[in-house]
């Protein structure tokens, strides 16, 4: 018999089903507030799917807390959202959400079946890899159908042995610079169209924060964000190759707060994991030296900025732990 399915959760199990929790009880949130206004009935029925989903995700995690007899996370709920509150975003940010929350469970889901070994667990994520791998797949059309998508033109390609050089391979950060990849092309349009998402997302949430030292934090979230683009953006333009997306998916100016602060925080934590990784997976696959110096710099800079998040969700008391080793205990003689 099979005991995998009874054998305690290990350490990358526990790692796995506590974020994903978190993550869908955060994304649920977002999405009951942007159902209350989306306006385009396709989009609508997308984001209908995605909350199914989410939902879903967080009663089977619940179960196995409850099997393991393990604190159920606290996460977010009806608390951390106004669901009366005017809307906040474009219909066609509400897609583009959509596309980057598909990637993140297809990730997150590739990561769980790589990671468990508990029946349970691994069937949870196997099951979401197929649900995730669908909503990819609807949004993408969705995306082209409403002319959305952000898609690169067809480039001329060279013969690869014009880059047997070694040198001009790798180039220098001061030198004239070998044409790009497609695969170099490829990471920097991606890390562009995630910080794009991110600025919009950022800029509302600046737009409706109580606090103003919040306010202020998040726009200078947004002002970074702004520079990472403009300066992934140059290699492209010195290569003339035109990238056909709009820069601004459109936050409305509403005032009034839709989600909680707390919501907000994660949320921008969670992005600039997505960017941290994004920037990592770009920088091991661009040979040029110049992008991966480039790479680095923003790593540098977005994990800065990660560290005023921690802080100030750890004085806001909006941190919540994972899982972890429990404490020492300190025998005094």
């Amino acid at each position: 018999m099979n005991n995998q399915s009874f054998s305690p959760l290990s350490a990358a199990e526990m790692a796995v089903i506590w974020k994903q929790y978190m993550n869908d009880k955060a994304i649920s949130c977002m999405l009951k507030q942007f159902l209350c206004h989306v306006d385009d009935l396709e989009i609508q029925k997308a984001i209908q799917g995605t909350l199914h989903i989410t939902t879903k995700n967080s009663d089977a995690l619940t179960a196995i807390f409850l099997k393991e007899n393990m604190p159920i996370p606290l996460g977010f709920g009806e608390g951390d959202l106004d669901a009366e509150a005017p809307k906040l975003f474009s219909d066609s940010f509400y897609l583009l959400y959509l596309k980057h929350i598909s990637n993140v469970l297809l990730l997150s889901a590739t990561t769980g079946v790589d990671v468990a070994a508990r029946n349970d667990v691994r069937s949870f994520f196997r099951s979401l890899l197929l649900k995730a791998e669908k909503l990819n797949q609807t949004i993408t059309d969705l995306l082209l159908e409403k002319q959305i998508f952000i898609e690169l033109p067809p480039i001329p390609i060279a013969d690869a042995s014009d880059m047997n050089d070694r040198e001009l391979f790798l180039g220098s950060y001061f030198d004239e610079k070998r044409p790009l990849t497609v695969i170099e092309i490829s990471h920097i349009v991606s890390s562009i169209q995630t910080n794009l998402i991110a600025k919009d997302l950022i800029l509302g949430f600046a737009q409706t924060a109580p606090s103003q030292d919040i306010q202020a934090f998040l726009l200078k979230g947004r002002e970074l964000v702004q520079q990472h683009i403009e300066s992934l953006s140059q290699p492209l333009m010195v290569e003339n190759i035109p990238v056909t997306m709009k820069w601004d998916y459109g936050v409305e100016k509403s005032s009034v707060p839709p989600f909680s602060e707390k919501l907000m925080m994660f949320h921008l934590a969670a992005m600039i994991t997505e960017n941290v990784r994004g920037y990592g997976l770009a920088m091991s696959t661009s040979p040029r030296l110049d992008l991966a110096l480039n790479y680095t710099n923003f790593t540098t800079e977005i994990l800065e900025y990660a560290k005023e998040v921690s802080r100030i969700s750890i004085e806001q008391g909006w941190l919540e732990e994972p899982p972890h080793i429990p404490f020492p205990k300190i025998h005094l003689e």
